[in-house]
C-alpha cells in the first residue's frame, strides 16, 4: 500500500482531499524498529511523529511518582509522538516496539516549511490534537484553564468548556485550527477577534475574558453562553413568533448600534452567530471577520463571509461600514417571519449577484400574518443603497419601541404582577423550566406583555 493511500486511512488524515495527501505523504520517511527496541525515551526532545503501518508498541504509562500504572499498546492505523508537531516539550513517556514495527515517520524540521506554502494540510495537526484532548490520559490543560469538553466545532475553529482557575466558573475555550494558524492573514483575523470583542462590554455580546497560546495554535477564553442558537430554532420552528422576533431584533440592533459606536463592523451577521439565553437574552457571537471601521472603509478584493446575508457592497467588495450589519439584520428578520431565505441557490455567486440586483421580497408575501411594522423594518434594512437603509442600530431600537407602544398595551389602563421566586442554586434548571412555562402560558393571552426582571426582556 502506498503512503498516500495508507494515510487515507487514517480517521485525522481522511478529511483532506486526495491531491493534499499525497503532497503530504511527501513528508514521510518509513522506518522499522526490531521487537524489543526502545523508540522513544522519556524526557528527551521530541521532533518527530509516528505512524505504526504494521506492528504494535508498547507505552509504559506512569504516575507522578514515576510508578508504571498501565501500558498502552497501539497497532496500525494509530500514532505517538505527534505533540512534537505542535510544542517543544520533552517527551513524556517512553515508547517500545513490542513487536516488530514498520513506520512512517513526520520529522518536524521539513514539515514547518511545508505546511507554510501549503497551509490548508496542517488541517491535520488539528484532527490529532482534537482527539488527545480530553481522551484517556491526553491533554487536560490549556495554560491556566482545565478542559472539560467538547462545545463544538467549525472550518475555522474548536470549541471547548473548560474551567477558570480562580473563579471556578466553566467558560469557552475556542481554538484556532492549524489550517490557518499557517494562513497568516486568517491567524491575524482569529488574534484581531480577541482584541475587538474583549474592547466591547454589551450585555448582547459575548465577552472575551483571556487569551492564550499553546500547542502551536491560539485560544481565546469567552464567557460561556448557554441557550439555543438562532438558526436552530429557525430550523426546529419555522416562523418564530413575532414578539420574540422583535425583542431578538431590539437586541441585536443595540448589540451592533454599540460596536458600530465603537468603530467595529461584524460583517457576519447571521442566525448561526446569534444565542438566546434560556432567559431570553440575545448574545452576538463570532467576531472573527469584524473589521474597524477604517479596515472596513477600504475596497477589499476578497469577500469574506456568508453569502446568504451579505449586503450588495459586501458583495462587491466594496467599502462598507455598520450599513452592511443593519441589511444583514434585515435578511436574519426576513428569515425569522418566513421560515426561509429571501434568495437561495446552491452556486453562492448566483446568490451575492441576487442580493447586488434583485429586491428583497416583502415577508407579507410570504407569510400574510407578518405585521406591517415587520414587513417595513425588512424593507428598509435591505435597501440596496447604504443610506436608504436604517442608518443605525439605535434607528431599529426605536422604530420596534415605537411601534410596540401603537399596537400593544393601553398603559392608562395597564396592571402588573411580580413574582419572585427563591431557591436553591442546585435548583436552577428546574426553576428557569417554570419560568420558561409560566412565560409561555402567559404569552397565550392577547396583549400580554411578560417582562423577565433579570433580562430586562419583553416576550
Amino acid at each position: 500500500m502506498s503512503h498516500a493511500a495508507f494515510l487515507s486511512s487514517i480517521a485525522a488524515f481522511r478529511s483532506l482531499p486526495q491531491r493534499d495527501v499525497q503532497q503530504l505523504s511527501t513528508q514521510c520517511e518509513p522506518l522499522r524498529f526490531a521487537r524489543g527496541q526502545q523508540i522513544i525515551r522519556r524526557g528527551e526532545t521530541g521532533d518527530a511523529m509516528y505512524i505504526i503501518k504494521s506492528g504494535e508498541v508498547r507505552v509504559p504509562i506512569l504516575d507522578p511518582q514515576g510508578r508504571e500504572k498501565f501500558v498502552a499498546r497501539l497497532g496500525a492505523g494509530e500514532f505517538f509522538g505527534e505533540m512534537a508537531l505542535l510544542t517543544g516539550e520533552p517527551r513524556v513517556a517512553d515508547v517500545f516496539a513490542e513487536t516488530d514495527v514498520e513506520a512512517l515517520v513526520i520529522r518536524k524540521g521539513p514539515l514547518q516549511p511545508f505546511l507554510t506554502q501549503h497551509p490548508r494540510l496542517a488541517g491535520f495537526l488539528t484532527e490529532i490534537l482534537g482527539q488527545r484532548l480530553l481522551q484517556g490520559e491526553g491533554i487536560k490543560q490549556v495554560g491556566k484553564y482545565k478542559l472539560i469538553g467538547e462545545l463544538g466545532r467549525g472550518g475555522m475553529a474548536l470549541v471547548f468548556e473548560g474551567l477558570h482557575p480562580t473563579l471556578n466558573t466553566t467558560v469557552a475555550i475556542k481554538m484556532l485550527s492549524h489550517e490557518l494558524v499557517y494562513d497568516e492573514d486568517f491567524c491575524t483575523r482569529f488574534k484581531n477577534e480577541a482584541r475587538i470583542i474583549a474592547a466591547l462590554k454589551h450585555e448582547n455580546i459575548v465577552s472575551v475574558i483571556d487569551t492564550e497560546e499553546a500547542y502551536a495554535t491560539f485560544f481565546i477564553i469567552m464567557e460561556k453562553v448557554t441557550g439555543t442558537v438562532l438558526s436552530r430554532a429557525i430550523d426546529t420552528r419555522g416562523v418564530l413568533p413575532f414578539d420574540e422576533t422583535r425583542a431578538i431584533l431590539r437586541q441585536l440592533a443595540s448589540a451592533l448600534d454599540y460596536a458600530h459606536m465603537h468603530g467595529i463592523v461584524h460583517r457576519d451577521i447571521k442566525p448561526a452567530n446569534v444565542i438566546i439565553e434560556h432567559g431570553g437574552r440575545v448574545k452576538l457571537m463570532d467576531f472573527g471577520i469584524a473589521k474597524t471601521r477604517a479596515e472596513a472603509s477600504k475596497e477589499d478584493e476578497d469577500i469574506v463571509g456568508t453569502a446568504e446575508y451579505m449586503s450588495p457592497e459586501q458583495a462587491l467588495g466594496r467599502k462598507m461600514d455598520g450599513r452592511a450589519d443593519i441589511y444583514a439584520v434585515g435578511i436574519l428578520a426576513y428569515e425569522m417571519l418566513t421560515g426561509r431565505l429571501p434568495f437561495d441557490s446552491p452556486d453562492p455567486y448566483e446568490i451575492l449577484r441576487m442580493h447586488v440586483n434583485k429586491p428583497v421580497p416583502s415577508p407579507k408575501s410570504v407569510n400574510p400574518r407578518v405585521p406591517d411594522d415587520l414587513d417595513r423594518l425588512v424593507i428598509k434594512a435591505t435597501q440596496k443603497k447604504p443610506e436608504d437603509r436604517y442608518q443605525t442600530g439605535r434607528e431599529i431600537v426605536d422604530f420596534l419601541g415605537a411601534n410596540e407602544v401603537k399596537s400593544g398595551l393601553d398603559t392608562t389602563r395597564a396592571k402588573g404582577h411580580v413574582i419572585t421566586v427563591l431557591y436553591d442554586g442546585a435548583q436552577e434548571e428546574q426553576v428557569r423550566e417554570f419560568l420558561r412555562r409560566s412565560v409561555a402560558e402567559a404569552k397565550k393571552i392577547a396583549g400580554v406583555r411578560v417582562g423577565v426582571a433579570d433580562v430586562g426582556k419583553l416576550y
